[in-house]
């Protein structure tokens, strides 16, 4: 059996802008290295817009664990 795990992420607006920079890609390479040494397994990640918000945007991280 696996467990599935989402999480919302804050992303900068230039991740959105797909003209992401390397601090940016290193904070999603930092949180999936976490996850995986928590035990948890990679599966996907999207980024959305952030609407009204220019400066931020929200993403989400998707994970599963085998029981």
């Amino acid at each position: 059996m696996a467990i599935y795990k989402s999480e919302i992420m804050r992303v900068g607006a230039t991740i959105i802008k797909s003209s992401i920079t390397d601090a940016e890609s290193s904070e999603l390479d930092t949180l999936i290295n976490k996850r995986a040494s928590e035990g948890w397994e990679f599966v996907t990640h999207a980024l959305m817009g952030g609407g009204g918000n220019l400066d931020l945007g929200r993403g989400i991280l998707i994970t599963f664990r085998r029981d």
